[in-house]
């Protein structure tokens, strides 16, 4: 008796890296039967962006402009993923890169740097 290749297909999860063969029936797994997880086939997306990405991509852009930027203008412009900036780090780059905020005539928040 001779011994030959048999390649079947089988399914990977994307969240966990879980590998199996299907049990018979041809329709797609609802779940991982590792990790339960219902989005087996979509990949994650990126990992969060840290407040030292952020300040740095903030301080990059800033720095380059010749007139201060609004958030729209800033956030096209450098590539960052949030619809809205977080307060918090904000407010931080304030104190560690003198970002400074304005409201200029027509309401809208202008960004600069010291």
């Amino acid at each position: 008796m001779a011994r030959v290749p048999i390649t079947v297909m089988g399914y990977r999860c994307d969240r966990c890296g879980y590998e199996w063969l299907p049990r018979g029936d041809v329709k797609d797994p609802k779940v991982c039967p590792k990790c339960h997880s219902a989005w087996w086939d979509t990949p994650k997306k990126g990992t969060a962006t840290t407040y030292e990405e952020f300040r740095d991509k903030i301080k990059q852009a800033l720095g380059k402009a010749e007139s201060p930027m609004s958030w729209t203008e800033i956030r096209t412009q450098t590539g960052l993923p949030q619809a809205l900036p977080n307060n918090q780090w904000v407010r931080r780059l304030e104190e560690d890169i003198g970002l400074v905020r304005e409201r200029d005539s027509r309401g809208i928040i202008l960004w600069t740097l010291r």
